[in-house]
């Protein structure tokens, strides 16, 4: 399950994402290469052979950047998959691009502390739906 980080240069002043006003655009970041260039001065390892989809994996981290196809860049938006380096990361190419990075499950700007959001526990029904049947593992 991975975990999406929505970012951009928000209005000043805004803490969670529920406070951007409607229709608010956000202002460009740059062009897809500009982008990919910040990246590439945090995470040169970055495979960019996709503009608008930017894979990050390491040792230490495994996240992904959509950066959408448009000539100029307004948002991104990252998908944390695993490692203890992929916040710190994030948070460094946010620094670096001058955006935001909010958790849109909770709405609250990402901080160093955030961690991904924890499923709920399974409902009885979903146990029993889920439950392998006796015959699947065969007999001794």
């Amino acid at each position: 399950m991975s975990w999406a980080i929505y970012a951009m240069r928000g209005p000043g002043g805004v803490r969670r994402l529920e406070e951007i006003p409607e229709g608010y655009e956000p202002p460009s970041l740059g062009t897809a290469a500009d982008v990919v260039e910040v990246v590439r001065e945090v995470v040169p390892t970055v495979d960019a052979s996709k503009r608008s989809w930017l894979l990050l994996q390491g040792d230490d981290h495994d996240f992904e950047m959509s950066i959408g196809k448009g000539v100029e860049i307004r948002d991104i938006t990252f998908y944390l998959n695993d490692g203890p380096r992929s916040i710190p990361l994030v948070m460094e190419i946010s620094r670096r691009l001058g955006v935001t990075p909010y958790d849109t499950e909770s709405g609250d700007f990402l901080t160093e502390e955030s961690r991904p959001p924890v499923p709920p526990p399974l409902t009885e029904e979903e146990i029993k739906a889920n439950k392998p049947k006796w015959w699947k593992f065969g007999r001794k």
